[in-house]
């Protein structure tokens, strides 16, 4: 018979037939390598026995002088709710069992001689306390889940298959402006008013039915506020992060504002500008005056490295010269170090000398550098 896990079974065998104990100590012990006995003879020296030693299952009879096996269970429940204890009876009497249910008894078995009760009265032991344990095991995972999800910044909460709301972290009562009672055992739908039209709702379906983790990002009325949400599936339900991230829209909205001005400006200015990116040195864009420059449209120069601009030889003097730029923040350049001029390519292949003014422009999440392309030679 295999054994439980979490170490050896620790068990109290209380009956007032100290030759029971006796037998049952030595057959269990002997048979049953996982299982340790302490005897008593009376419920009193078995309360003591519990008092000073750990253990982890009671076996009592019922027929006992002074405190029957039901009396005793009910004063042990009272310090010890959830300790597995089991009632012998010779009865086998109904009312006994009713009886001991009623008093919160984890199983109980008829009272009989022979090595096979013995082996009976382990399966026994050992189902209750496996169970036990594995309750504690579960209980204590949760706890130390549960601790992690009140130290992280997002709002937490799962739900049941039947999305009903089973634990709330405090940040996410926080956000909900509820307490984290008030949010237990609740529909989502109670706790987030109007959730069935959001992109949120058909997201966590989604996820229920094809168990694939889904991210959202949406505006959600009922808080005025911009949600990141990301939802996983659990074993019995959901698992879903959510983290208020209206500031942060706010600043790409603004920043996108920024950027639509600002492209607006390149596009209407009359000299040639062309903006890079300060990264990678790819090109970002070019205006209307620099396709007119080059023969070449914005969308054929996007994502081209910067020095496709200028002739094949001599990419490497302007790669340096464009990283210097970066070094110095801003700069013009119409001639190279050795003196010989600075030149732009045009898409029939027709060598344009001009001067280049840079500018690095810092944004929010990215930094380019503006580059105004003069002429330096009139032409017809």
């Amino acid at each position: 018979m295999a054994t439980v896990s979490g170490g050896p079974i620790r068990v109290l065998i209380v009956d007032d037939n100290p030759r029971f104990g006796e037998l049952a100590e030595m057959f269990l012990e002997e048979e049953f390598e996982d299982i340790r006995v302490d005897a008593a003879t009376s419920a009193v020296e078995g309360e003591q026995t519990l008092a000073e030693k750990p253990v982890d299952c009671i076996v009592s009879d019922y027929q006992m002088p002074e405190k029957d096996g039901i009396e005793f269970l009910r004063d042990v429940r009272t310090d010890h709710p959830q300790l597995p204890f089991i009632i012998m009876t010779g009865k086998g009497d109904e009312t006994v069992a009713s009886e001991a249910i009623s008093a919160g008894v984890t199983d109980y078995i008829r009272k009989e001689a022979g090595s096979e009760h013995y082996d009976l009265l382990a399966h026994r032991i050992r189902n209750a306390v496996g169970q036990r344990r594995t309750e504690q095991a579960k209980k204590a995972r949760n706890r130390r889940i549960r601790r992690v999800y009140e130290r992280i910044d997002d709002g937490f909460v799962a739900l049941d298959e039947q999305w009903q709301l089973t634990y709330a972290n405090t940040r996410a009562a926080e956000l909900l402006d509820r307490s984290n009672e008030e949010l237990r055992g609740k529909e989502v739908t109670e706790v987030f008013p109007g959730i069935e039209d959001t992109e949120f709702y058909r997201a966590a379906s989604g996820v229920l039915d094809e168990q694939e983790v889904i991210s959202v990002e949406e505006h959600y009325d009922l808080l005025d506020a911009w949600l990141e949400v990301r939802i996983f599936p659990d074993v019995d339900g959901l698992s879903i992060y959510f983290r208020d991230v209206t500031e942060r829209k706010r600043r790409q909205q603004e920043l996108e504002r920024s950027r639509k001005r600002y492209r607006a400006l390149v596009d209407t200015a009359p000299t040639a500008i062309v903006v890079t990116d300060a990264e990678d040195g790819e090109i970002v864009e070019i205006n209307q005056s620099a396709e007119s420059l080059l023969g070449r449209s914005s969308e054929t120069l996007s994502g081209e490295h910067h020095t496709a601009l200028h002739p094949s030889e001599d990419r490497k003097l302007y790669e340096t010269l464009f990283r210097e730029r970066l070094e110095t923040g801003a700069g013009m350049v119409s001639k190279h170090a050795d003196g010989s001029q600075v030149y732009v390519v045009t898409d029939d292949g027709e060598r344009i000398p001009v001067e280049i003014s840079s500018q690095v422009i810092d944004l929010e999440n990215e930094r380019l550098v503006q580059s105004v392309i003069r002429d330096v030679v009139k032409r017809s």
